[in-house]
């Protein structure tokens, strides 16, 4: 592992944004998808948890950036309450998989998981795209708008996008509690994503890099690297259901990146 803690890269305080693709697993009132609420309600509708981690650790980070304006400021001076945005997907990601750029096959997916979505298979091309542009893009455009604000401050940005997994989809492989996932080959995702390895092992965590999934697989992360280059640092966290489903498992996973989250990065000036 590099040694972040000196890198000149991971120690500069990034803007944050965070994300949650998957985060509710509704659909609008005016849709059928022909799934019963217990598959929308599995791993193919949504990602449990996740929601919940990327507000625990929203709060916690805007907690100390107050924190410290005020030591820096004075305690009179009356430093406003800022915390970061989390961008949430209101729908489950049978009706449009925000995790999927709009032209992926998978954006209005036909199948998920095992899941057959088979009213999705029945739209016609206008009726996706229809779909996509009115759910799918502007999400992203949000996303991706915080992120080119916080570029244009810094030149550099923290995307972090919240996710959880199944472990008895493989249980051999997915003994662990996080998963965090990058691109070995980009620099500064690199150096932040083994910084925030280190504090999540510190914490007592079981944490594997790029696992259980790749980490330049087709995502939101992936795209956005794509289009925003080396100043761009996409980081998806991908924490196990059996730590989610304990009653403490999503303040612990906050709990282990809060301190260093709110370290390495900053609120936009007000």
């Amino acid at each position: 592992m590099r040694d972040s803690a000196r890198s000149p890269v991971a120690s500069t305080a990034l803007p944050l944004v965070i994300s949650c693709e998957h985060a509710g697993h509704g659909v609008p009132p005016d849709v059928d998808l022909g799934v019963a609420s217990e598959v929308r309600l599995s791993q193919a509708g949504w990602d449990e948890g996740a929601l919940a981690i990327a507000h625990i650790i929203a709060a916690g980070v805007g907690a100390r950036w107050q924190h410290r304006a005020t030591l820096a400021a004075g305690p009179s001076a009356g430093v406003p309450v800022v915390r970061p945005r989390v961008h949430a997907g209101s729908y489950t990601r049978l009706f449009v998989d925000l995790n999927r750029a709009a032209d992926h096959p998978d954006c209005v997916p036909s199948l998920c998981y095992g899941a057959v979505v088979e009213r999705n298979a029945q739209l016609s091309a206008a009726a996706k795209q229809e779909r996509v542009d009115r759910y799918h893009a502007p999400y992203w455009n949000a996303v991706a708008a915080e992120v080119a604000a916080g570029l244009a401050r810094t030149g550099r940005v923290l995307h972090l996008s919240s996710h959880s997994f199944c472990p008895e989809l493989d249980p051999p492989g997915r003994q662990f509690d996080l998963g965090v996932l990058f691109d070995p080959a980009h620099r500064l995702e690199a150096e932040l994503a083994d910084a925030m390895i280190a504090a999540a092992r510190a914490h007592g965590l079981n944490v594997r890099a790029n696992a259980p999934y790749s980490g330049t697989g087709p995502a939101l992360c992936t795209s956005l690297r794509q289009r925003f280059g080396a100043g761009y640092a996409g980081i998806e966290l991908e924490t196990s259901h059996a730590v989610v489903r304990r009653a403490d498992g999503c303040a612990t996973i906050a709990a282990a990146l809060t301190d260093w989250l709110a370290a390495a990065t900053a609120p936009a000036p007000l």
